[in-house]
């Protein structure tokens, strides 16, 4: 059994009783903003962890809205408190994976922040940031959700500049 699943792909009988018999699961709620500098190109902030890129985010704290607890992580993971969010854009991805043998169904909102801001100071969590472009980000990203989310961004970003 692949330790990611899509969400999409579990069926009853990962939770019946035949096949893999799970009987606990965990629902996590996250939330994050998509950092871009709009430059030529647009650059977009990707943090590294264990090799792998990925956006700002971090799970929801009781009581906090989706965008309330992107901006925090966004501050906590970056340093970044000056950035303006772009209203229109809001992408919720659902994925599962694995953790110490517990199914997780997560959920994952993000948000697409414009920033001026150069300067990163990332979190213990990360091991080092990049600025990159689209190209750069679907050739560098592992997680095809993440190369959806950043197309998509970019397709808003390009609209609003031709306008």
């Amino acid at each position: 059994m692949p330790k990611f699943l899509k969400l999409y792909e579990l069926n009853s009988t990962a939770f019946g009783q035949r096949g893999m018999g799970l009987r606990s699961f965990r629902q996590e709620r996250s939330a994050g903003v998509l950092v871009y500098r709009n430059s030529s190109p647009v650059l977009y902030l990707l943090l590294q962890t264990n090799g792998r890129y990925d956006i700002p985010k971090g799970q929801l704290n009781m009581g906090e809205s989706e965008i309330e607890g992107a901006l925090r992580e966004l501050r906590e993971e970056t340093g970044i408190a000056d950035v303006r969010i772009l209203p229109e854009f809001r992408k919720c991805v659902n994925y599962c994976y694995y953790w110490q043998g517990t199914l997780v169904r997560k959920e994952v909102i993000y948000f697409l922040g414009e920033t001026s801001t150069k300067d990163v100071c990332i979190s213990k969590e990360h091991d080092s940031f990049c600025w990159m472009t689209k190209e750069e980000v679907i050739n560098q990203v592992s997680y095809k959700n993440l190369k959806d989310v950043v197309s998509e961004a970019d397709s808003i970003i390009c609209q609003g500049s031709s306008k």
